[in-house]
């Protein structure tokens, strides 16, 4: 039996070879091929796996992860867009196209899917041009929006990706964003579409836009997200899975080869077995309370917070910061109310920022018994005063008419005496 036991092992450690589940035990981490990797919990928003996060790096066509958010966020999807002069401009519009037309006219939603799916660069700058007035505004936008996502690594020089010198992001910055963009509906729709047909006003021109994300199509839980490419920038994917109430969005920047989805799907397999989420606070839990009005009102979460733990690690202890979002306490509120919020920590990285809202409503107060009192006696006041004075009139008339009574009456006593 020990002889069997050593030839196994002997060679297992020849050939590299391992029964299930040994090898995740020894070497647990995805080994990635490019340059940098980011792996994140869209719930909880914690890491789970990172590859030299912070390394300034060209994204290539990620960038349009920012350029359709902004359309999203800023832009009517049922706008129709004409197509401006840009288009000649071959150093601002080259490689991938849909070979857009000076004056062609589209709606702003078919420029998204020429983007998103198609990763056209002359529906991207159509789209910047139309939602900022021109390139430079529209770039402006777009580096203001990631200083508020929190992607501080993160210049963009243009709505494409395509190479320019100082047009960079990182592994972190870009998982960041891409988190936020797809918590809008609106986004995640586009990113998740195979293929969809556009409409063109002008004939022969392409029209069927199919995703470039093989992810999407080898694998029913991927959802979404980016791929590009530049000689540059080599290989970039963002991409997103979600199954069993869960949701990991994965960063590949600057890998050599097509080995990027397979390191990708490495990197999903290693979220969702090596990891679990547990709900910190549920939705409705009470973590602050105001006094509105002299009475007491809780203030609950909007949504649960949930916590993301290695299965071989400890589960961090994160940090709840109640921000109010007065600067006065109001007199009267209604129920379901946003009065605060809460950020989640972990050490000194923000996680998650989730609205606070009032449980309860509260009437305003009365009007204040001082005023009432007040108007009360002014009012006695000038009607003991409008009394008065008609007392006092009456009592002069009466006093009038005695006296010409009187001086009646000795008139007519004298002229009787005489």
């Amino acid at each position: 039996m020990k002889f069997i036991t050593a030839f196994l092992l002997t060679i297992i450690l020849l050939f590299g070879i391992a029964p299930t589940g040994y090898a995740a035990s020894i070497d647990a981490q995805p080994q990635v091929h490019g340059e940098a990797a980011y792996l994140i919990d869209v719930k909880s928003g914690q890491t789970l796996f990172m590859k030299n996060p912070d390394k300034p790096l060209a994204p290539a066509s990620t960038t349009k992860i920012m350029t359709g958010l902004l359309a999203i966020e800023q832009g009517n999807l049922n706008d129709t867009v004409t197509v401006s002069s840009t288009m000649l401009n071959n150093k601002l519009v080259y490689g991938t196209q849909i070979y857009l037309v000076p004056g062609e006219k589209m709606l702003l939603s078919d420029l998204l899917y020429a983007m998103f799916l198609n990763s056209a660069n002359d529906a991207a700058v159509t789209i910047a041009e139309h939602i900022g007035g021109d390139l430079p505004s529209f770039v402006k936008r777009m580096n203001q929006r990631a200083l508020e996502i929190g992607a501080t690594q993160t210049h963009f020089l243009n709505p494409t990706g395509l190479t320019e010198a100082g047009h960079v992001t990182s592994a972190h910055d870009l998982a960041l964003i891409a988190r936020v963009a797809y918590q809008n509906p609106l986004f995640a729709q586009y990113v998740r579409t195979k293929s969809h047909a556009i409409s063109r006003s002008k004939p022969d021109l392409p029209t069927l836009m199919v995703n470039e994300n093989k992810l999407l199509w080898r694998d029913s839980a991927v959802d979404g997200i980016k791929t590009g490419y530049t000689a540059a920038a080599e290989n970039c994917l963002v991409a997103s899975e979600t199954k069993d109430g869960r949701q990991f969005i994965g960063v590949i920047l600057k890998s050599p080869g097509r080995e990027i989805y397979t390191d990708m799907q490495d990197m999903f397999d290693y979220a969702f077995t090596q990891s679990k989420d547990t709900i910190l606070k549920p939705a409705g839990a009470v973590l602050s309370t105001i006094t509105v009005n002299n009475e007491p009102v809780n203030l609950i979460l909007d949504r649960p917070i949930y916590v993301t733990q290695k299965l071989d690690e400890q589960s961090p202890d994160l940090t709840l910061h109640v921000i109010p979002a007065y600067t006065t306490v109001p007199s009267s509120v209604e129920e379901g109310q946003a009065l605060a919020s809460v950020e989640v920590l972990d050490g000194e990285t923000l996680l998650n920022t989730i609205p606070l809202k009032t449980a309860r409503s509260v009437l305003p107060p009365p009007p204040t018994p001082t005023k009432t009192v007040l108007n009360s006696s002014l009012s006695w006041i000038a009607g003991l005063l409008l009394l008065s004075g008609l007392i006092m009139l009456f009592i002069r008339r009466k006093r009038y008419a005695e006296r010409r009574w009187r001086s009646q009456i000795g008139l007519t006593q004298r002229r009787e005496s005489n």
